[in-house]
């Protein structure tokens, strides 16, 4: 009789164990199917990333969802909700205002946001739940300073165009920072005599350089936020026979039109962040923590489960070729 019972207790756990094993969900736990969802709104660069996402989520066999352009916190926030309604696992979110990570987060609930290409501060960041794909944008602002440097070797003061691209985007603050703290550190004053936001937009960066041309001030150089406006400026140069190789214009991104630009002299010089590998490690991050794993083993994973970075490249004349 004990041995009757015994047999039927062992059942009774087994079939308890296997429901609960059953009832976790993939956004927290072993298994399930995998379903991603990316907010984000339209650019060149995150489109190329989204496009990437889609890629490399088909190549392993994972639903990728693109929405409807979120291209504001109140569409953003309601889309996370609908996307978490329809059952997907983790959210890949370029968020339109990073200081509304926690709303985004409070609208995911239980569900992993990886977060892209637009930082949140590091304290609304989890380790292995809310984390941060992109590239150090410091570098990037580096990488353009020392450009100038290699450009100019004798060169001690610059007069200096600066175009950022949106108030308040880590993009902008890293891009900023990195530029003016290399310069700084290599003993190099920097006057700027003109510094705005365009907002990532040729339109407004051509419209704010023709203002600028209007104070008929000295300049050495136009370091920019990302291509779009580089080019756009080279362009605006040119209609107005200033020549881009005496006064070079410096962009980020490596689009295909800066790339283009590059080739053609009005640009010289890009510093490449890759859409595609910021989009595939975006992916690679959705599925693992759509499984309850971590993200330590994600190529440029940080130590604290929160970041995974994709480098940045300069790109010049001599290697653009690579980048086409």
């Amino acid at each position: 009789m004990k041995r009757v019972v015994s047999f039927i207790l062992t059942l009774v756990i087994l079939m308890l164990s296997l429901t609960a094993c059953g009832q976790k969900t993939a956004a927290g736990g072993t298994g399930g199917k995998v379903k991603l969802y990316i907010s984000y709104t339209t650019d060149d660069f995150r489109q190329a990333f989204a496009d990437a996402a889609v890629e490399e989520g088909s190549a392993r066999g994972v639903e990728v969802i693109t929405g409807p352009e979120d291209d504001t916190v109140e569409k953003q926030v309601a889309a996370v909700k609908q996307a978490v309604a329809d059952g997907c696992t983790a959210i890949l979110c370029v968020p339109v205002n990073a200081a509304t990570a926690q709303e985004l987060e409070v609208a995911a609930g239980d569900v992993p946001i990886i977060f892209c290409n637009n930082a949140p501060e590091a304290d609304v960041l989890v380790p292995d739940k809310y984390v941060y794909v992109g590239s150090s944008e410091e570098q990037a602002g580096q990488f353009q300073a020392e450009r100038l440097m290699e450009l100019y070797p004798d060169k001690t003061e610059f007069n200096i165009v600066m175009m950022k691209g949106e108030k308040g985007h880590s993009g902008a603050v890293g891009r900023q920072n990195g530029f003016k703290h290399t310069m700084q550190d290599n003993g190099i004053t920097v006057n700027y005599v003109f510094e705005d936001y365009a907002d990532w937009s040729g339109d407004i960066a051509y419209s704010k350089f023709i203002q600028f041309l209007r104070t008929e001030q000295p300049y050495d150089a136009v370091v920019c936020h990302n291509d779009t406006m580089a080019v756009a400026i080279a362009k605006c140069m040119k209609s107005h026979h200033i020549s881009t190789t005496e006064i070079p214009v410096l962009g980020v991104d490596a689009t295909a039109d800066g790339v283009a630009a590059l080739e053609s002299g009005d640009l010289n010089f890009t510093v490449y962040q890759s859409a595609v590998g910021q989009g595939k490690a975006a992916v690679l991050a959705g599925i693992e923590l759509s499984k309850g794993h971590s993200i330590s083993r994600i190529d440029g994973a940080d130590k604290t489960n929160t970041y995974i970075y994709v480098p940045f490249e300069p790109v010049e004349q001599s290697n653009v070729k690579d980048y086409k």
